[in-house]
């Protein structure tokens, strides 16, 4: 009888074979089978990744089919792939972030594979009042907020997820621990589908690198049309984005449009004279202009949608006012929070420059806390500022361009320095 050692090397020789995207993904991890006092030593009850290698116990393998062993397969490799272990790692609610990254996975897979594991979970957005369709788009983040935010409670009519039938995390649990539906042991034990991130772990630029490689791997190997459809909008979507955002949007962001209030504590707590006072947020609205003139070539386009699509993933609290703009308004768009961008779109326009319909669109309801405008900063300025702060965003901008700019706060795209962030 085979090791399950020699299994899953098997298993990974048919994934190759059957999916060879996925399989030149697998093939970048360890693949390590663990004994029952292994697995406990790091409380692993099924299988996990800590993003460079993927642990599997024994004993739960012994049950799994070698169909189901081929997708677990792909499944945790995607999880690695996606640095699910790197991004879960400041989330405050692991099994919420455990379930909104393992929607992601299964439903990217789900696309290829003909049937999901019965273990396999799938979060039901009716829950959250959200279409189908709109939840495909959002971000893992974004699901992680709503899952951690709204508790369902553990039975079969009110959970917040769904799977197609007992699972195998099920199977899977110690004798006399009640497991929820979604297969999380409540008991001891850990049966999320990652580990704290090792830290010799891919960088997520490595792993956007050897998906480009997988995807063109599965293309000479198979021919056009083997690459998973979502790979192409993934690595769009993806794509660095060249400024700062953590050091210049956030604290624009955070300063302007993100409020914070202080409410009084309890009356029990008067005669403690050095009790913190209580802080809660309220999230704004954010307004973003798009430069669509002739004078912003495609590649540009490009990049400041990806900027756009940082901002939501960074901020999906946030009510998000679109406005692209050429010479006229072409589009004025309103996201609430939670609502996804989509990865790609028609940017239309390419008239002449002037920023001044914009602004003055934005003096209509919902009017913004704060403006982003991203521009090669050439056109027509409004006489006088705003009433809200201005944060502008410049791409291949002309040299002069600091003698511009009347007003507001400025960052060049391309080059990203400090001495390059100005008020004016």
């Amino acid at each position: 009888m085979a090791t399950q050692q020699e299994r899953i090397r098997r298993c990974l020789s048919a994934l190759l074979v059957r999916f060879p995207f996925y399989g030149s993904l697998a093939l970048r991890l360890e693949h390590r089978v663990l004994s029952a006092k292994e697995a406990d030593s790091i409380r692993l009850q099924t299988a996990a990744t800590d993003g460079k290698r993927i642990f599997y116990r024994a004993q739960f393998l012994q049950r799994m089919s070698n169909q189901d062993l081929t997708f677990l397969i792909a499944h945790e490799t995607l999880h690695a792939a996606l640095s699910h272990p790197l991004r879960g790692s400041d989330k405050d609610d692991p099994e919420a972030w455990n379930i909104a990254s393992d929607d992601t996975v299964n439903r990217l897979l789900g696309k290829d594979f003909e049937r999901l594991p019965q273990f396999a979970v799938i979060v039901d957005p009716k829950v959250f009042g959200i279409a189908e369709s709109e939840w495909e788009k959002m971000a893992t983040e974004a699901k992680y907020l709503l899952l951690a935010k709204k508790k369902q409670p553990q039975s079969e009519e009110s959970e917040g997820h769904s799977k197609k039938g007992r699972g195998a995390r099920d199977e899977g649990r110690d004798k006399g621990k009640a497991t929820g539906k979604e297969g999380r042991q409540t008991g001891e034990g850990n049966a999320c589908d990652f580990l704290p991130p090792a830290p010799d772990s891919p960088t997520p630029e490595q792993w956007r690198q050897w998906i480009k490689e997988a995807a063109e791997f599965a293309e000479s190997v198979r021919g056009h049309g083997t690459v998973p459809a979502w790979v192409d909008e993934w690595v769009i979507g993806s794509g660095e984005a060249k400024v700062p955002w953590q050091k210049v949007l956030r604290q624009f962001v955070q300063q302007r449009v993100i409020s914070h209030w202080n409410y009084p504590p309890s009356r029990r707590y008067q005669s403690v004279a050095l009790l913190p006072k209580p802080q809660r947020e309220r999230y704004g609205i954010l307004g973003i202009a798009i430069d669509t003139s002739g004078s912003i070539t495609p590649e540009q386009l490009k990049q400041f949608w990806r900027e756009v699509l940082a901002i939501r993933r960074d901020y999906p609290r946030l009510t998000i006012r679109l406005i692209t703009c050429d010479a006229e308004v072409t589009s004025d768009e309103i996201f609430p929070p939670f609502v996804p961008l989509p990865e790609a779109r028609e940017l239309t326009g390419r008239g002449g420059t002037d920023f001044r319909p914009a602004f003055e669109r934005f003096k209509q309801p919902p009017v913004p806390e704060a403006v982003v405008y991203l521009t090669d900063g050439m056109g027509d300025y409004p006489t006088a500022p705003p009433t809200y702060p201005v944060l502008w965003v410049l791409s291949r901008p002309e040299p002069q361009w600091r003698e511009h700019l009347p007003f507001g706060m400025a960052i060049v795209l391309e080059e990203v320095q400090p001495d390059e962030t100005m008020d004016v």
